[in-house]
């Protein structure tokens, strides 16, 4: 196998300086120099000449190994001389030896210099290729990113731009983008640089509203980062149009607020129909005294009270189907601690979930589970704050062919739990409304929020239908919910 030379790191085989070869002829040399001398007995000495074999064998061979070939050949020069004293002998073999291995010497740091400027350009290829790799792969992956990609200078001008930026803002070609002023498009962008040159480089993302080159507005999620100093400062930022994902946003709001306006009125509705309820009680007591039926101003009573019955006759429907579906109840639950864990922390308080590694899909809308969850868990989080030990365990369970996700936390407790679904609940911290609406959110995909009366902590289920199977009723949960107890404190 053979041997390698590592130099300035990039590996070179010796035979890429042809060895064996120059090994052959420097012996060539070396054996025509000792043959001539023998056949023909020259008057004069060729010891001159003997420096060639040195010098060729000095391109492959190390310094040890020239000096080496240099005592041979010192020794070699002088069998083919007349006898001579020993000091004269010993004399002309040291001088010999002394200038054949000054010129291999330097024939060895001449070649070494030479492999050294070879390695030296080969690495210089092999970065200028691998440079030019790296360039192509980030060109192709600029060009064909979906998000815009713009570096600015510091008057917020075009360096350099991909296609999707040119898009984004409206520009016909890159051509045209190159050295255009984002400075009024992006304003955000123009401030980032505008700012103290002796500030620290600046590495965040943001949202923001843009303009394109027509003058239309549209919102924009940017990351970006400044890099140079003073008057070369720059700006590299990736941009992303988000005008689809803010329409869905305000969509998806919209609907949710009319379920919550929906929700509130129902409830106000419920609370306006008792009061009706009892008002037509007591005017049918009072129709039963003569003097008080041909009254006019009774008649009117019992008019308005009717008028306020048809009112407060408003009934929750249910949601839209296009809401509901298969949910994965493990998701939402990813999502609940994200927003929720923050707070625990605060109070020193632990969020303990308890999922299986498998868990079938339920029928559901997930933004509802998710309103329904968090309101459970800030209510378990109001409960605790005042209790030694803070904790809420959320336990996922299947039977029967329902998903049970039960809220079990460890606070103090109250002592009546009366009218614990109710709307306008006293006693509550809020608006008495929060469970309520959560158990009707539940109910409207067929499933329902029950109270668990447990020894120690405060226990709430979350029952729904699990994809494929018949759900409970909104009416058979009514009849089956279990009696309230004293228990622990839950607010709304």
């Amino acid at each position: 196998m053979p041997t390698r030379l590592r130099v300035l790191g990039v590996t070179i085989p010796e035979d890429y300086f042809r060895r064996r070869p120059m090994l052959t002829v420097a012996g060539g040399v070396l054996a025509l120099l000792a043959a001539l001398e023998w056949a023909s007995h020259l008057d004069y000495s060729l010891g001159i000449l003997y420096v060639v074999p040195i010098m060729i064998a000095g391109t492959v061979f190390t310094r040890v190994q020239v000096v080496l070939a240099a005592v041979f050949c010192a020794w070699l020069r002088g069998q083919f001389h007349p006898p001579v004293l020993p000091v004269e002998f010993a004399l002309r073999f040291l001088m010999a030896t002394l200038a054949y291995s000054a010129a291999g010497l330097l024939v060895v740091e001449m070649t070494r210099n030479r492999r050294t400027v070879l390695a030296h350009y080969a690495q210089l290829k092999l970065e200028k290729e691998l440079r030019m790799k790296a360039e192509a792969q980030l060109k192709t992956l600029a060009d064909s990113s979906p998000a815009a990609i713009v570096t600015l200078n510091r008057e917020a001008r075009v360096l350099a731009a991909n296609r999707a930026a040119a898009d984004m803002f409206g520009f016909v070609g890159l051509a045209e983008m190159q050295e255009a002023s984002l400075e009024q498009m992006v304003p955000l962008l123009a401030n980032a640089l505008a700012l103290s040159p002796n500030m620290r480089h600046l590495r965040t993302s943001a949202s923001t509203w843009a303009k394109r080159k027509d003058g239309s507005h549209f919102p924009l999620t940017t990351w970006f980062s400044t890099y140079g100093e003073g008057a070369e400062r720059c700006l590299a930022a990736i941009l992303v149009d988000t005008s689809e994902e803010v329409r869905e946003r305000e969509r998806e709001h919209f609907r949710h607020l009319l379920d919550y306006n929906r929700l509130l009125a129902g409830a106000v509705s419920h609370e306006i129909r008792n009061l009706c309820s009892a008002i037509t009680v007591v005017s049918s007591n009072l129709a039963r005294n003569p003097g008080v039926q041909g009254d006019a101003d009774f008649q009117a009573l019992t008019t308005l009270v009717e008028g306020l019955s048809r009112l407060a006759s408003f009934e929750l429907g249910k949601r839209e189907e296009s809401a509901i579906g298969a949910v994965d109840v493990r998701t939402v639950l990813d999502q609940l601690r994200v927003v929720i864990e923050p707070d625990w922390a605060d109070v020193e308080g632990e969020v303990h979930i308890e999922e299986p590694a498998r868990f079938p899909l339920v029928h559901a809308d997930a933004h509802g589970l998710l309103q329904v969850f968090l309101n459970l868990a800030q209510n378990s989080l109001r409960a605790v704050a005042g209790a030694e030990q803070r904790a809420l365990h959320i336990r996922l369970a299947e039977r029967d062919g329902q998903a049970t996700i039960s809220f079990v936390d460890t606070g103090p407790g109250v002592a009546s739990l009366e009218n614990l679904f109710h709307p306008f609940r006293p006693g509550s911290d809020g608006s008495g409304l929060g469970l309520y609406i959560s158990r009707t959110l539940v109910r409207s995909f067929q499933g329902d929020l029950v109270y668990v009366p447990v020894e120690s902590g405060c226990r709430f289920d979350v029952i729904v239908a699990i994809t494929g199977t018949d759900s409970t009723s909104w009416e058979a949960a009514e009849q089956n919910e279990p009696e309230p107890t004293t228990h622990p404190a839950v607010s709304d």
